[in-house]
């Protein structure tokens, strides 16, 4: 087992965590307010990647022992062909492109940390693409525990109603109980109780993120009692945290997976696609027709996705610059009520058009077009499955863009589509 193995199990087994160090520059602060979206950050998560990154390249340009026969190794060139020159040069354009819409933008710190934070994640993913762990049933096995004890974590805190405290601040807990100002709460037959958060910055970042997990464990061919034990673990979390569109997105996956399995005639590229964009006008309005205004959550998101599209028609095809939402949001003196909701539209397509404008959207979508049109040809149909939760819930929820955990998870779901040697079989 290599280093950069070791490092990646690590990362596996760290995933739901948010240990990290804080910075807050100038930038960082809005009305006075210390903004996380906006603070640059060094997570324990960021270590174990660049530990994988940098074990992973020294491993590549070692040199290699010479035999006992005494000729040396001739090294295996690299070869450049017409795809991967295109690859590359499609790379350059894009961080390029990036790299000018930080130069534009209103907060140039905030811009350029998450122009960085791209370069890692890709870095990671491109990783994942070519050198995928030997070592898949361990990798299973980590990914179960790594549901289980975050699993247990938010259902102690569901019974507990309140943050544990202790040693779980240093796998990223934050302190809270149901008096905390702003916490996340559920209603049920009348009665106020808190929703779990885990390590996580929100109960619905949370139960995404079991939602995926779940979703790789089932592609393990053969569940042993720790898969099983994570499953349902992580249902219960998933009910407990009360998160709508993770409700509404895993019934709806469920449903594709099923239709994948056993009438997999009915689907050509064309109905395909017809299908996801059917079920994503579906998705929409289901989870907004049955909420009420008067849901001060549904509120807030109409409202923030009222100002991502003013701030869309202000700068149609670069946008405002990345992680600049929040900066650009009070620029138009947008009030709340008594306060300001200083967080990113609650959508993840507003809000890279936001911030990126509409050629930055175009990208984002042609190279999801190309991951679904590469999974649909091999047919890995739990990894199908994974992206199309991801995609689902991005249309209700900013997280998968602007939180560490959602943020890797993410990274490992795309590496993993770009992979030749994906470990999901085609039949399960």
């Amino acid at each position: 087992m290599s280093l950069h193995e070791v490092f990646f199990s690590l990362l596996v087994l760290l995933l739901p965590t948010q240990l990290g160090r804080h910075f807050w520059p100038k930038w960082s602060y809005v009305y006075g307010l210390r903004i996380d979206y906006l603070a640059p950050t060094v997570y324990l998560t960021d270590l174990v990647i660049l530990g994988i990154l940098i074990s992973w390249g020294v491993e590549k340009l070692k040199i290699k022992n010479v035999p006992q026969s005494g000729i040396p190794l001739r090294r295996k060139k690299i070869k450049i062909t017409k795809k991967n020159s295109k690859n590359l040069i499609l790379l350059v354009l894009i961080f390029t492109f990036l790299f000018f819409n930080c130069l534009t933008a209103q907060n140039h710190g905030a811009a350029f940390y998450k122009f960085f934070k791209i370069i890692e994640f890709t870095f990671l993913g491109f990783y994942i693409s070519k050198e995928i762990p030997q070592l898949l049933i361990t990798n299973y096995q980590l990914l179960s525990v790594t549901v289980i004890y975050s699993s247990l974590i938010a259902i102690t805190q569901f019974f507990k109603q309140s943050s544990l405290g202790g040693i779980f601040w240093w796998l990223g807990e934050r302190t809270f109980n149901l008096t905390t100002p702003g916490i996340a709460k559920g209603i049920w037959r009348e009665k106020v109780f808190l929703r779990p958060y885990g390590t996580f910055s929100h109960p619905n970042s949370l139960a995404g993120f079991i939602l995926i997990c779940l979703i790789l464990i089932l592609g393990n061919e053969s569940l042993k009692k720790t898969g099983l034990l994570a499953i349902f673990l992580g249902l219960v979390v998933l009910v407990t945290s009360f998160s709508r569109s993770v409700w509404i997105v895993g019934l709806s996956v469920g449903f594709i997976y099923f239709l994948f399995r056993f009438w997999k005639k009915l689907f050509t590229y064309r109905s395909f696609y017809l299908f996801i964009f059917s079920i994503f006008y579906l998705l929409f309005f289901i989870f907004y027709l049955n909420s009420t205004l008067f849901d001060e959550s549904v509120f807030r998101r109409l409202e923030l996705n009222l100002v991502a599209i003013k701030l869309i028609k202000q700068s149609s095809f670069f946008g405002v610059g990345l992680n600049n939402f929040i900066p650009a949001m009070v620029g138009l003196e947008q009030n709340f009520g008594w306060t300001y909701w200083l967080q990113p539209v609650h959508n993840i397509y507003l809000l890279i058009a936001a911030e990126t404008g509409l050629i930055g959207l175009v990208i984002f979508l042609w190279l999801i077009f190309l991951l679904c049109k590469r999974l649909l040809i091999t047919n890995y149909q739990l990894l199908i499955t994974a992206l199309i939760a991801i995609l689902f819930l991005g249309f209700f929820d900013h997280y998968w863009l602007t939180l560490q955990q959602n943020q890797i998870l993410m990274t490992i779901i795309f590496g993993l589509c770009c992979n030749k040697k994906i470990f999901f079989h085609r039949s399960i």
